[in-house]
């Protein structure tokens, strides 16, 4: 019988659930997701107290699977390039679940951690092969053929009319639940909108420089990067909309800075932020309005 390996569709998942995917298939293995975030995810997730809605999500996501697989995998991502580093929630998952859920199967918790060489990242994947019951050569041989799915990021489609820079974490933006589809609601006001899987990772980092300040989260430094390239752009947006998770304490000051650069550079810049309390009605009401504002700024005289 096919071992079935369960992914839960939250946090990093937005970013390599294609390589995780893609790697347990070249294994020979089935890859289990746990399916879109619904209010029933939410409120499995939302046993958990005092950590951002993300990761309440992520957990729910994890109960939702933990009866429908043989392993859970769950990586310990620390750091993926030299002097940056995942959140610390994103970090403690693993740790999280199994200290909250007992009975859960049994967790793949491959750690990452680019702080001690690239090489400690291939000597963890050969260790889990050996538990899972797959050579070494097996293991990279997989590990080698996911990375070649990962996607650096994608052409934005040219938008007609005012254009707004829409700035937050994928696990935010790509869960509709979560953002309250807020991308939708933007263009059914007429806002065309570009995210920061449109600005290549090198053009974000050039751009994060022009903060003049260092940033040591890694997804941070993009989206803060992103926000500024596109500012800085010949062609700016004619808006900034940064969708963030209540009690973030690393988005709390991205946000800031790109509230400031923004009031610098003269263009409308809305801060929302969302957790399992966030009422819908209200959220509509501050996104129509704000694109009522950019209509009348970007309608000719």
């Amino acid at each position: 019988m096919t071992l079935k390996i369960g992914i839960p569709q939250g946090l990093l998942f937005y970013q390599y659930g294609t390589v995780w995917t893609e790697f347990f298939r070249c294994l020979g293995y089935e890859a289990v997701l746990s399916g879109e975030t619904t209010k029933a995810t939410l409120d499995r997730g939302s046993e958990l107290d005092e950590i951002c809605l993300p990761a309440k999500v992520c957990y729910g996501h994890v109960c939702e699977l933990s009866d429908r697989v043989d392993w859970l995998f769950l990586p310990r991502v620390v750091s993926l390039k030299a002097r940056e580093y995942s959140c610390p929630k994103v970090i403690a998952m693993p740790d999280l679940v199994r200290s909250q859920r007992k009975g859960l199967p049994p967790l793949i918790d491959i750690s990452l951690n680019r702080r001690d060489g690239w090489r400690q990242g291939l000597a963890a994947v050969i260790d889990w092969g050996r538990k899972l019951g797959q050579s070494p050569y097996r293991m990279l041989a997989a590990w080698h053929q996911a990375g070649r799915t990962a996607v650096r990021f994608s052409q934005a489609v040219e938008p007609v009319g005012p254009t707004v820079a829409l700035i937050g974490h994928p696990y935010i933006l790509q869960d509709r639940l979560i953002s309250m589809n807020v991308e939708a609601k933007l263009h059914n006001c007429a806002l065309g909108t570009i995210t920061p899987e449109h600005v290549p990772v090198q053009l974000a980092d050039k751009a994060a420089q022009l903060l003049g300040k260092e940033i040591y989260w890694s997804s941070g430094r993009h989206l803060a990067g992103a926000a500024m390239a596109l500012m800085s752009a010949d062609r700016p947006v004619d808006g900034v909309v940064f969708i963030t998770s209540f009690a973030c304490g690393p988005d709390a000051l991205i946000s800031e800075m790109i509230r400031r650069q923004a009031q610098q550079r003269h263009i409308p810049c809305m801060i929302l932020s969302v957790d399992e309390h966030t009422a819908e009605a209200g959220f509509l009401t501050r996104v129509e309005a704000f694109a009522d504002m950019l209509g009348r700024r970007c309608r000719p005289c």
